[in-house]
């Protein structure tokens, strides 16, 4: 029955990314130039020669509460000691009342944290709470590992200390590109892939927002912005064409239909350096060698989102995958390293 009930699920999810993306395709798609554009004819740094990237889904959400900086922290103490090694972190922003960008999924602050009992109201949207009020909550409160939540009966000052209260994007990156945790990157820094989570005129915002806190530190080389929301993608399109980015849900889909009639993509150029791609046995069609050989010929880098089963793992790295998002950044790197 579950067995059944998963297949159900996948076939579902398959079918709701393929008439989204059919949707998003009769609206049309903007080109703003070519993926060389961004790496002045240099190959894509995103592409990799050496097997796929282990990348940290969520901070790791399988090992550690999601998006926090305790997640961060448990990924350097693991690197340092002989456990498992993330190549690219992956995170979420939103934007709260009093305009910081805060780490966060879900619109809501219901499934991560203790925002109900905190506030006295479900549906809690961090923005409309400033960071001061959403800094009281437990972000590891529904964190469960082995049957338990470990994080539960933590006092205020425990929480803050295990680094679970509201991470900003200025305490990760701070902790990020310290010493400490750059001696345990590879090559001497972390690269990011950073999802803005809000749409409309609030994404735009978190989008001038992020592009100044990367420029000001330097970092602009070493993320990968994604949205899910088209106004922002082509917001940072017009506004920061130096930020790199991933392909939008409609752009999965004309890029899978460019390949399959083998359109020159040089003709018309992609205004993103990497397709981000859902893979399951319901949309295996997206998982080929010659879909990303043919991304790979546009200096076009090839991740693949969210993958937690051993054998996904093993066929995206078959494939020559660029980069695996994992919840599961443990098994991720066992398979990918074999170690």
């Amino acid at each position: 029955m579950k067995k059944s009930f998963k297949v159900l699920i996948g076939v579902v999810g398959g079918l709701f990314i393929a008439i989204s993306l059919v949707m998003c395709c009769v609206v049309g798609i903007s080109y703003t130039g070519e993926a060389e554009d961004y790496f002045g004819g240099e190959a894509n740094p995103y592409i990799s020669a050496d097997g796929a990237m282990v990348s940290a889904h969520r901070a790791g959400s399988s090992v550690a509460p999601e998006n926090t900086l305790h997640a961060f922290e448990l990924g350097i103490e693991e690197a340092t000691t002989g456990g498992y090694k993330v190549d690219i972190w992956e995170f979420d922003l939103h934007i709260t009342a009093d305009e910081q960008l805060i780490l966060l999924h879900d619109h809501t602050l219901d499934r991560t944290s203790d925002s109900e009992q905190v506030f006295g109201v479900k549906d809690a949207r961090p923005e409309d709470y400033p960071l001061a009020e959403l800094k009281k909550l437990n972000m590891g409160h529904n964190f469960e590992l082995n049957g338990e939540y470990p994080f539960r009966d933590l006092t205020p000052e425990e929480v803050t200390d295990a680094g679970l209260d509201v991470c900003t994007l200025g305490d990760v990156l701070d902790y990020m590109e310290s010493d400490e945790a750059r001696a345990a990157a590879p090559d001497g820094r972390f690269s990011y892939i950073i999802e803005i989570k809000n749409s409309g005129k609030l994404g735009e915002r978190a989008a001038d927002l992020l592009y100044a806190e990367l420029a000001s530190r330097g970092l602009l080389p070493y993320v990968v912005f994604g949205t899910f929301n088209q106004n922002v993608s082509d917001y940072v399109d017009a506004h920061y064409p130096d930020m790199l980015r991933s392909s939008s849900i409609c752009e999965v889909l004309d890029f899978w239909l460019a390949y399959r009639t083998g359109a020159d993509l040089s003709k018309r150029g992609v205004g993103y350096c990497a397709l981000q791609i859902p893979y399951s046995s319901s949309i295996s069609f997206l998982g080929t060698k010659g879909l990303i050989e043919y991304a790979h010929k546009y200096n076009i880098a090839v991740q693949y989102w969210t993958i937690n089963e051993e054998e996904d793992m093993r066929h995206l790295q078959s494939i020559g995958a660029d980069c695996i998002m994992s919840d599961k950044p443990d098994l991720c790197y066992s398979v990918l390293r074999g170690e």
